[in-house]
């Protein structure tokens, strides 16, 4: 009986594990030099954490969490985002008592979502986000972050970064009754799912990938029109400060992010190379989100980006560590050359060795492997207290002593 993967999962090995490490490595950096503390938070929650603050009519709660029941009859549901359950932790551990407080993440999300390319049940993300303050510049700071990261990781890749700005919750309220009354108009050419969203939530018709609702979007109500005067402000203090540090970006009138909890700021980071699936890191402003999930009212802005998207994109890498190959010529030498092995690897020298007991096989599989060095112990070797060290490029080969090898190598 084979047993194949549940659909729309995938696993991680060779190159895909050295590039997700390569990602691991590079947000670490960030986080040191922006002052983030990470953040580790369980990948099931109370489905109640999500079904409000993601909007009740959204496609995530409506169509796309794992939500089931436990043994005590609770609602639990896998986690399909990460700034909920990272603020959930926040208030739970009292993290909210000094502010601002910069949090990130990283770990896996799960979304019951049609697998297509770059897009899974089961994916990995990395979260950053700023709890406390109404300061542009951490919206400012944040889209600096992403564009560095992915400038450092995706140095020949073109990606463009699109800003909006949804307002205040009266900007909201206007707009999404505007919204209504277009979107019926044109209710015969809409599709049928966006059909839905009329009247329950019109401003997710404007998040709509078919082609009919797209073309309809585009002569949609601007929500620039219902700005109050503090919106109008702050998202020109964002577009002002991104042009003097030379960040640049396009307004997309229409851009206004999956969930509902996005106010004022919101921002994508795309690319033309992964097909309809084009959105490398996404995110925004969400004030009143913490008070909504049993916290103080204060204000947050994040992002998100999605790993497996930027693992298509990255070059592979080179493995950089010196791989030894360690070939025990009998079965005999066993002991000797697992503790020549056990010493080198004491110093952090990485050795491989094969289990076969035979000089021609293991030098074959060594040139397979394409290591450089192979260290060989036979009777002489074990007699002597040496190894013999050979260079399998020049194929030149020297008895020398442990000591000697690990200078050597080291």
């Amino acid at each position: 009986m084979k047993i194949t993967p549940i659909r729309g999962t995938h696993d991680f090995f060779g190159q895909q594990v050295l590039k997700y490490r390569a990602i691991q490595d590079l947000i670490s950096h960030y986080s040191r030099i922006y002052n983030f503390e990470e953040i580790i938070t369980p990948i099931f929650e109370s489905t109640d954490l999500f079904k409000k603050p993601l909007g009740e009519n959204s496609d995530v709660v409506l169509k796309e969490m794992y939500t089931f029941k436990d043994k005590n009859e609770d609602l639990i549901t896998l986690r399909p985002e990460y700034t909920t359950p990272m603020i959930r932790a926040a208030i739970s551990n009292n993290l909210l008592e000094k502010l601002p407080k910069k949090l990130y993440g990283i770990g896996p999300m799960f979304r019951r979502e049609r697998p297509q390319k770059g897009r899974y049940r089961q994916f990995n993300q990395i979260n950053f986000e700023i709890l406390g303050t109404h300061d542009v510049s951490s919206d400012i700071e944040l889209i600096i972050l992403a564009n560095s990261f992915l400038q450092n990781l995706l140095p020949d890749k073109k990606i463009n970064l699109f800003i909006n700005s949804l307002g205040d919750k009266d900007t909201l309220s206007k707009f999404s009754s505007a919204l209504s009354k277009y979107f019926r108009e044109k209710k015969e050419k809409l599709s049928e799912e966006s059909q839905n969203k009329i009247i329950s939530n019109p401003i997710r018709i404007l998040d709509s990938k078919d082609p009919m609702d797209v073309e309809i979007n585009l002569n949609a109500p601007k929500i620039s029109d219902f700005y109050s005067n503090e919106a109008n402000e702050k998202f020109s203090n964002i577009q002002k400060i991104l042009k003097d540090m030379s960040i640049d970006f396009s307004i997309n009138k229409n851009l206004v992010r999956g969930l509902d909890y996005y106010c004022h700021t919101v921002f994508e980071f795309k690319t033309l190379d992964l097909g309809s699936q084009d959105t490398l890191i996404g995110g925004g402003r969400y004030d009143g989100l913490t008070k909504l999930l049993g916290g103080p009212d204060i204000p947050g802005v994040g992002w998100a980006g999605g790993i497996e998207r930027l693992i298509m994109l990255m070059d592979d890498i080179k493995s950089l560590q010196k791989k030894i190959h360690l070939i025990i010529i009998n079965e005999s030498f066993r002991e000797y050359g697992l503790k020549v092995a056990n010493q080198l690897r004491k110093e952090n020298i990485n050795i491989h060795f094969d289990y076969k007991y035979n000089l021609k096989k293991s030098l074959s599989y060594a040139n397979q492997l394409g290591v450089r060095y192979a260290i060989i112990i036979g009777e002489e070797e074990v007699q002597k207290n040496i190894c013999t060290l050979k260079d399998l490029n020049s194929n030149v080969q020297e008895k020398k002593t442990i000591e000697n090898i690990i200078k050597d190598l080291s």
